[in-house]
C-alpha cells in the first residue's frame, strides 16, 4: 500500500494533489538503448567540463553550479536502471525498463515492444537517441509515440504522460515531434511540452527533459508532471478512489472468495426455476453480482479517509489560491439565476466555501459588490432558490453541462464499444421524421421475452438550448450535449409498437450510417443514449405520481383559501 496523504492542513493544493498522484501511480516504463544495472560511477567533479543546459529545463531552477550532476548516465552514456528503479521504488512505484533491440529490424521491434509494455503504464520515459545512425535519432521514440497516441484515440482517450529525455536541444526535439504528430493536432506549449487540441487526447502530454537532470530529479519531475495533469478537485477524488479500491483488492477477493460459487449458482438456479425469469436468468444474475460488488466498493469509498481528504473543506479552501496562481490572476465570478455576474475576491471566495452560520453567510453576500436579490426574495433566498454558476475566467457553461451529463448518462455513442442498444427503460430516442425526443418508461420486465409486435411506452421530452431552463443532460455526438426539459405529466405519454428480434426476444437496434436505429413500422427512431438507473427511475416515479393524482371539482372559494 502506498503512503497515505499526510498533514493535509500544512500542504498547499498542489502538494495535496501531488501526494494523491504519487499514491496512485503504480507503473513507469523506461526505454533506452544503453541500460546498465549496477553502481553509479564515481566522478571527480573537478575533472568534468560543466555544461549549462537550456533555461527550459522544466523549471527546476538550477544554477550554473547545479547542472554538474551526471548521475543519470555513466561514462558510456548509459541509463542506470538500478538507480532509476530504486528511486521510484522508494515511492512504492514499480519501474520497468526495456532496452532497444539491435539488428536490422531492431527499430520496429523496439516500437512494438514499447507499445505493448507502455500502453497501460502511468508514465512512459523514452530516450530520444536510440538509433546507431545520428541522422535517425528520434525515429524509434516518434514511432512509439505515434502508436500509443493512435491507440488512445481508438480507445476514446485516456490520461497519458510521456517524457522524452535527450541531450539534444529541447527546441529541436519539440519541433521534430510537432512535425511528426500533425495528425493529432499538436501544439508546442511553454517551449517544453507537446499538448493536443484533439479532444480524445486532451489528457495526454509529451514533456521533453534535458539529460542533464539527475535521476532523482527526473523521478520527482515525472511525478510533478503527472500531478499537473490531474491537479483538480474531482480528478484528485477519482485518483484517491481508484487507489483505495486497488489497495483493498485482496480484502475484496477475501470477501468474494471462490467458496461462494455454490451460493451464487444457487441464486442462478433459483432464477432459472422461475418461469418469469428463466429466459433472462443469466442477465439478471449478472446484474445482481455487479450490484453486489458495486455496493461493497461504494461502502469503502464513503468511509475512506483518503477520499474524504481529497474533497475536505480544508482542501476546498486551498483550491482558489492554486487556481489564481496557475492562471495569472484569473477572476472569480458568480452568476445567480439570470442575474448579472458578481465578481468576488479570493478571500471572499474562501469565506463562502467555509461558512457555516446563516448570519455570517448573509453578511458575506451583502458585501460590496452585493449578490443580487430578485424581488420579493431576499439576497439569501435568491442565492438558495436560483441556480448558481461559479465561473473561473471565461464563461464555463460547458463544464457544467459536462458534469450534468456525467450524472445523467449511462451510455452514449462514445462509450458503447461492442454493445448493441436494446429498447428498454431509460433509453432516449429521436424520431427521424420530426426530430422529437422520447424517453422509454416501459417496465424492464415488459421489454424482454417478447414474441410479437409490442407496444412500448414513452414520455415525450423537450430538447432545449443550453441557455434555457433544463432538467436533464446526456452526452451526444453532434452536438456534444443534449439538454432536455422533462415534464412528467400524463399528456406527454406516447406509445409505439416495435418488432422484437426473434432469436433474442428483445427489440434490438440496427447500425445504419454510424447511427443505431430502431424501426417501428415505417418510422425510424435514432438511439441517442441511456439515462442512468436512478435518473430514469426518478422520471418513472414522477410520471406515476402524475397519473395517480385525483382530480375533482370543488368550491373555488374554499379551494383558494389554502393559498
Amino acid at each position: 500500500m502506498n503512503t497515505q496523504v499526510q498533514g493535509v492542513t500544512t500542504q498547499n493544493f498542489f502538494e495535496v494533489s501531488r501526494s494523491i498522484a504519487e499514491d496512485f501511480i503504480q507503473t513507469v516504463v523506461a526505454v533506452d538503448d544503453n541500460i546498465c544495472f549496477g553502481e553509479v560511477s564515481k566522478f571527480n567533479s573537478m575533472d568534468l567540463e560543466i555544461e549549462i543546459p537550456d533555461d527550459n529545463i522544466l523549471g527546476l531552477n538550477r544554477t550554473d553550479t547545479d547542472v554538474l550532476s551526471l548521475a543519470t548516465t555513466d561514462s558510456n552514456n548509459n541509463l542506470n536502471y538500478q538507480e532509476l528503479s530504486s528511486c521510484f521504488a522508494s515511492k512504492s512505484i514499480l519501474c520497468s525498463a526495456l532496452k532497444a533491440y539491435d539488428g536490422e529490424n531492431g527499430g520496429q521491434e523496439t516500437i512494438d515492444a514499447t507499445f505493448s509494455i507502455a500502453k497501460k503504464a502511468d508514465i512512459t520515459i523514452l530516450d530520444w537517441q536510440m538509433e546507431s545512425n545520428p541522422s535517425d535519432f528520434g525515429k524509434i521514440a516518434k514511432g512509439a509515440v505515434n502508436k500509443l497516441l493512435q491507440h488512445d484515440v481508438d480507445s476514446n482517450g485516456r490520461l497519458r504522460l510521456i517524457l522524452i529525455y535527450t541531450s539534444e536541444m529541447i527546441s529541436t526535439v519539440l519541433s521534430a515531434l510537432h512535425a511528426e504528430l500533425t495528425n493529432f493536432h499538436t501544439q508546442i506549449n511553454d517551449n517544453r511540452e507537446i499538448i493536443f487540441s484533439e479532444k480524445k487526447l486532451s489528457l495526454c502530454k509529451i514533456v521533453v527533459i534535458n539529460k542533464q537532470v539527475d535521476i532523482q530529479s527526473l523521478v520527482n519531475e515525472s511525478i510533478n508532471e503527472f500531478t499537473r495533469m490531474t491537479c483538480g478537485l474531482l480528478s484528485n477524488a477519482t485518483l484517491a478512489a481508484i487507489t483505495e479500491i486497488r489497495d483493498k483488492t485482496h480484502h475484496h477477493l477475501y470477501k468474494f472468495n471462490k467458496e461462494l460459487d455454490a451460493a451464487y449458482i444457487s441464486h442462478v438456479l433459483g432464477l432459472i426455476s422461475s418461469p418469469a425469469m428463466r429466459e433472462n436468468a443469466h442477465e439478471v444474475a449478472f446484474d445482481y453480482g455487479i450490484d453486489l460488488l458495486a455496493e461493497e466498493l461504494k461502502s469503502d469509498l464513503q468511509i475512506s479517509t483518503q477520499v474524504k481528504k481529497s474533497l475536505s473543506k480544508d482542501v476546498l479552501q486551498k483550491w482558489p489560491d492554486f487556481i489564481f496562481d496557475q492562471n495569472s490572476g484569473v477572476n472569480f465570478r458568480f452568476k445567480v439565476g439570470s442575474c448579472p455576474e458578481v465578481p468576488v475576491t479570493i478571500d471572499r471566495m474562501k469565506r463562502i466555501l467555509s461558512v457555516t452560520e446563516k448570519e455570517e453567510f448573509e453578511q458575506i453576500l451583502e458585501e460590496i459588490p452585493k449578490f443580487p436579490a430578485v424581488a420579493p426574495l431576499s439576497i439569501l433566498k435568491t442565492f438558495s432558490d436560483k441556480h448558481i454558476q461559479f465561473i473561473v475566467g471565461e464563461d464555463n457553461l460547458e463544464q457544467h453541462l459536462q458534469l450534468s451529463a456525467i450524472q445523467c448518462t449511462r451510455r452514449n455513442m462514445n462509450t458503447l464499444g461492442s454493445y448493441i442498444p436494446t429498447l428498454k427503460q431509460g433509453v432516449v430516442l429521436r424520431r427521424i421524421t420530426d426530430g422529437k425526443y422520447y424517453v422509454c418508461i416501459q417496465p424492464l420486465c415488459d421489454s424482454v421475452r417478447l414474441t410479437c409486435s409490442t407496444n412500448f411506452t414513452f414520455l415525450r421530452i423537450s430538447k432545449v438550448a443550453s441557455s434555457k431552463p433544463m432538467t436533464h443532460v446526456i452526452n451526444g455526438v453532434n452536438p456534444p450535449y443534449l439538454c432536455f426539459d422533462i415534464d412528467p405529466v400524463s399528456k406527454n405519454i406516447f406509445m409505439k409498437s416495435f418488432e422484437p428480434s426473434l432469436d433474442q426476444k428483445m427489440v434490438k437496434a440496427e447500425l445504419c450510417n454510424q447511427k443505431y436505429i430502431f424501426k417501428a413500422g415505417d418510422e425510424d427512431f435514432e438511439w441517442c443514449g441511456e439515462f442512468k438507473q436512478p435518473i430514469f427511475q426518478g422520471i418513472v416515479n414522477d410520471v406515476s405520481a402524475s397519473l395517480a393524482r385525483v382530480g375533482f371539482d370543488s368550491f373555488e372559494w374554499l379551494r383558494q383559501r389554502k393559498s
